[in-house]
């Protein structure tokens, strides 16, 4: 009888465990046109978006652009770069894509590519 009640424990822990969501990082708001807060429900990120430079001319139109790209909540992958004075420059691609926003920006005009 007790190997019976193991067998279910075992059973019942192994089926919550495959059905835990694991979460993943989200955009928390667009700050400028290059960098963006990310977190993670456990730590908040300062992201510089790697390889990018904006065109000064364009910034407020880049920033429109980038906020209807990556609205609040959108699940994100992060490709960390290296880091500099304290935030993480990092390529940033979307869940529903596999196509790092730095790549859109640049074809969309807004920013020159710096590697």
């Amino acid at each position: 009888m007790n190997k019976f009640f193991t067998k279910i424990l075992i059973l019942l822990v192994s089926l919550f465990w495959f059905h835990s969501g694991v979460d993943a990082a989200e955009i928390l708001q667009v700050t400028s046109s290059s960098v963006l807060l990310i977190g993670d429900h456990n730590r908040t990120y300062t992201v510089k978006l790697a390889c990018t430079e904006i065109t000064p001319d364009l910034e407020e139109e880049s920033l429109k652009w980038l906020k209807k790209q990556l609205p609040r909540h959108t699940k994100v992958n992060l490709k960390p770069k290296g880091s500099v004075n304290g935030v993480l420059v990092a390529k940033v691609i979307p869940f529903d894509s596999e196509i790092d926003i730095t790549e859109k920006y640049i074809n969309e005009g807004f920013a020159t590519n710096k590697c």
